[in-house]
This record gives structure tokens, sequence and C-alpha cells, in this order.
């Protein structure tokens, strides 16, 4: 990383991967993900540090390297699905239709209710997922009124929180582990209970959901006893 022009050349790359991918954020959800990316608070600060401003908050290790993303790939990672894709898309769509300034793991648990393969498993792990619909929708609506942002005036504002991309990575992760050449819903729903302080993971508690239920269905094709 040698100046400010590149963090904004890799942002432009990864918003082109995504897009490609049928995953369209918009400019400064992309270069708040390269801030994510570098371990940085935002992307203002990352902008102050390249300039020499403040100290950057991450390590070699931590670092992308700009070939990989100007190529625009992931080495030895599955592709999202395209099931997988809209149900990213509903995520965000559900956080922008509220003027939320971020995107939760309760916006993507409330998309993955909708998407064919965490569905299953749900139904599989006897989830309601019509009772587990509305609790989440009332969560969203009710207690997360801080972070509404009334003057936004354009969609495509609400950008995934850090929760929400730890997710979405280890869902790659898995999905590999799976031998799988896509990243599905269900590999997503396994995941997201190592956000155990998330209330998306206590809503799934509440409808006796455990991540062991939802690893036997979908790594062995188990149904939960009783459903």
């Amino acid at each position: 990383m040698r100046d400010y022009h590149e963090a904004k050349a890799m942002a432009h790359a990864a918003r082109a991967f995504l897009s490609e991918h049928g995953l369209k954020i918009t400019n400064s959800q992309s270069l708040e993900l390269i801030a994510e990316a570098f371990g940085v608070a935002d992307w203002n600060t990352l902008a102050a540090t390249i300039r020499g401003e403040v100290s950057a908050p991450y390590t070699e290790a931590a670092m992308p390297t700009p070939a990989s993303i100007d190529a625009g790939i992931r080495p030895r990672m599955p592709r999202f699905s395209s099931e997988l894709e809209r149900t990213l898309q509903r995520a965000l769509a559900h956080g922008d239709a509220r003027k939320h300034q971020y995107t939760t793991c309760e916006h993507l648990l409330l998309a993955l209710t909708d998407d064919p393969n965490a569905s299953k498993a749900m139904h599989a792990c006897g989830v309601d997922l019509a009772a587990l619909k509305k609790s989440l929708s009332d969560y969203i609506d009710n207690d997360l009124q801080s972070i509404v942002v009334e003057t936004r005036t354009s969609i495509g504002g609400s950008r995934p929180t850090a929760a929400f991309q730890r997710v979405m990575q280890r869902a790659e992760a898995h999905a590999e582990q799976m031998g799988r050449q896509e990243v599905t819903g269900d590999n997503v729903l396994v995941v997201i209970f190592a956000e155990r302080l998330s209330p998306a993971v206590r809503k799934l508690y509440g409808q006796n959901m455990s991540a062991e239920d939802a690893a036997n269905f979908v790594e062995r094709g188990v149904f939960k006893a009783g459903t």
C-alpha cells in the first residue's frame, strides 16, 4: 500500500468483483469494506493513516495483497451461489428500507428465512419460520432505532456490520471444508451461531435450534428428533 489512490483502486476492484457476482454495493460501501479489511474503524481513518496523519491499527498479516483484489479473485475459496447472492441483496434491502446505517446479523437471518437452503435446514431443525420472521421483524423495527439515519435520501447506504462480514467469511470456510464449489444459505446458517451475543442467534435458540442441530443437518443430513 503506497498511497491513498491505491486504496481507492482496491475499493473499486472489490466493488466490481461483487457486482459481477450479483451483489451490488455503493462506492461508499466499497470504501468502508476496504477499511474493514485493514482493521480500521472507517474509511476516513484509513485515508488519514495512508497520508501519515495517524497510526494504523493493523498488522501486515491482516493486509490483503493488492494483486489478489485487483485480479478480482479469492484463491481456493468457493463462490456464492445465485440463491445466496439474492439472499444477501434481501438482507441489504431490509436495512435500506428502514434507513438503517448498518445491515446486521438480524437483517441477514431475516433474509435467510426466505433462502431455499437455509429455510430447508431451519425447517429440518423444527423452526417455526413464520414465528421467527415475525420475531426478527419486530426486533429490527423496534429495537434498532439507534441506527436509523433519517437524513438519508437515497437507497444503498446500509453497510454490513463487522459481525455480518465475519459470518460470511466463516460461511466460505465452512463450504470449503465441506468440499463445496459454492457457498449456500445453509453454510451461513451453521456459522451464524458463532456470533453468540447476537440477538439473531438468541432468536434461533428461542426456536430450540442449536448450532449442533444446524451442523447435523447441513453436514450429515440428520433431521432433529421430533421434526
